[in-house]
């Protein structure tokens, strides 16, 4: 009896310990590591063109809106891209990002009229998934 228990024991703790081993990414599949590298190699353009593209084909923009748009985009990209040279711990950097982003979501929120806020707000998920996939296909294609 001893001797049983002894076994499930040792098989119970063999099978804990491997079992995260099993839990781990085949080597190659990141998963969203990967998508975030992929995307990183994407352009502030390109970022700018989907971001409108699917802005226009949700909330039908005006071309003066495409225009502050990609202004707008284009100040946010400049602005990342010195965020990431500077020399600061990654937490302070991850909070001015962060900053960042509130105040691009500031920018684009006076462009858009009332009725485009809503819809955006409402739809805001399916938008920012159109986005993804537009840069990712993007990504994908090497363009």
């Amino acid at each position: 009896m001893k001797r049983t228990i002894k076994i499930t024991l040792i098989l119970a703790i063999v099978a804990l310990v491997a079992s995260p081993v099993f839990a781990q990414p085949k080597h190659g599949d990141r998963g969203r590591n990967a998508e975030r590298g992929m995307m990183r190699d994407v352009s502030p353009e390109v970022r700018s063109e989907a971001h409108v593209a699917v802005f226009d084909e949700y909330l039908e923009l005006t071309e003066t809106q495409e225009e502050q748009i990609k202004a707008a985009d284009a100040e946010f990209a400049q602005k990342g891209a010195e965020l990431r040279e500077e020399k600061i711990n990654r937490r302070k950097k991850m909070t001015m990002a962060r900053e960042l982003r509130s105040e691009h979501q500031k920018a684009i929120h006076e462009i858009l009229t009332k009725e485009q806020y809503a819809v955006y707000l409402e739809k805001k998920e399916a938008i920012q998934y159109d986005i993804r996939q537009r840069l990712k296909d993007h990504a994908k294609d090497g363009n």
